[in-house]
Parts: structure tokens; sequence; C-alpha cells
């Protein structure tokens, strides 16, 4: 299978990592959507990365389909609890995650803007401040353990959590105090620490674009 992603993508890491997890083979191959060259009208109506090229010709996208989709075709090992309350658990933490990256890519976009809006820039700054202070409260003090089983929840968390990392270390997000996370949850530090050390994290980690790169699906 193919994983076509783009090199700062907390979406697509979040993907990577999961297949990773599962142990199933895949080749990354890298875009820019917006590029007058970019593949991805040709394998998603969403226009949006990252997308998931099946052997069979399928294409699978949208971030959460996709983990959706592995879940099913590939159930083991899982990356879900098997009980309701675990499962339901498990997605609330995802959500917040998921949330919180898009989010991030509206802060980003409207600062690019020529004339961005201060109200609602911080009404979004405070969704996340508020939701990484509920990843807090939910993570609490677990950290997970080199081979301790991981889900979705660590997966999108971690992946939010290190995108605001590196989003703050590259400029990106230098006026959103609320990102600022290492400095107010040591118990996150803990946790996401624990998690970037397994290598499906430390071999995704986010880089920046190069603009001009081509993208090819064979």
């Amino acid at each position: 299978m193919k994983l076509v992603n783009s090199t700062p993508s907390a979406f697509g890491r979040k993907v990577a990592i999961a297949m990773k997890e599962k142990k199933i083979p895949f080749e990354t191959v890298f875009d820019v959507p917006w590029n007058d060259k970019s593949i991805v009208p040709s394998y998603s109506p969403l226009q949006q990365l990252p997308i998931l090229v099946t052997d069979q010709g399928e294409n699978i996208y949208d971030s959460m389909f996709i983990c959706e989709w592995l879940e099913r075709k590939h159930p083991n090992p899982p990356l879900l609890p098997s009980d309701v309350d675990g499962i339901l658990a498990a997605r609330r933490l995802q959500l917040l995650g998921e949330r919180l990256m898009e989010i991030t890519v509206l802060i980003v976009f409207e600062e690019q803007r020529e004339h961005p809006s201060p109200a609602w820039t911080e009404r979004q700054t405070r969704k996340v401040g508020g939701g990484i202070a509920e990843i807090a409260k939910l993570v609490g003090n677990r950290v997970p353990k080199v081979g301790e089983p991981i889900t979705y929840a660590d997966i999108a968390a971690a992946a939010a959590l290190t995108w605001f990392d590196f989003m703050l270390g590259n400029g990106l997000f230098a006026k959103v105090e609320e990102a600022r996370w290492r400095q107010k949850y040591p118990n996150l530090v803990a946790y996401v620490d624990a998690l970037e050390a397994r290598p499906s994290f430390r071999e995704t980690r986010p880089e920046m674009f190069v603009v001009d790169l081509p993208a090819v699906v064979h």
C-alpha cells in the first residue's frame, strides 16, 4: 500500500504511526496539495491529505476514516480496547486530538491573511487551551511503558501535542501561548515523551514542506 502524505502533517503522521504499530508494510509518497502538480485531486474528492492507496487500487481518504478502515481490515494488533466503555473513552481522547489538529490548521491560515481577525483567533486559541487541559485531565498520570499496547487515542493526542511543538519550533504558532503545553502539564510531558520513544513515533516525526516536491504514485 501507499500512503500519500505531507511532511509536516499531523493527520498523515497519525495514520503512519497506526500502520507501523500494526506492522502493515507501506510506502510513503509525499505531496503538497496546493502545488500545481499535486496528485491529490486524482485520488481524493476532498483534495486533502492523507490518502491511502490500497494494493487493490482503492483510494481511502480522511485520516479518521483511514484509521477506521485499518482497524476493520487489519484488526490485529487492535488499536482500540475490546470493551464498550474502553472504546468510548479512547474515542473521546482521539476526538480531542483530531479537533486540536483541525484548529491548528485554521489558526495558521488565518494568521497568513492580510487582515487576520483577532477576535476569531482568540476564540480558536481558547479552544486550544481547553482541549489541551481536557487531554491532560483524561490522560492523568498514565505513562505508556515500552511494548505496552496503545490506541488511536494515544496516537491522536500525542500527534496533536507534538504538532504544537513542531509549529512553535518553526515560528508558526509563536502568538498562541496556549499551545505551550510542556510548561503547564508535566503529566503530558511524561506521557508524550514515552510515546515519542516508540519506533513508530520516532520514524514519523514531522518536517517542513519542500514546496516544489513532485509526487508520483505508480
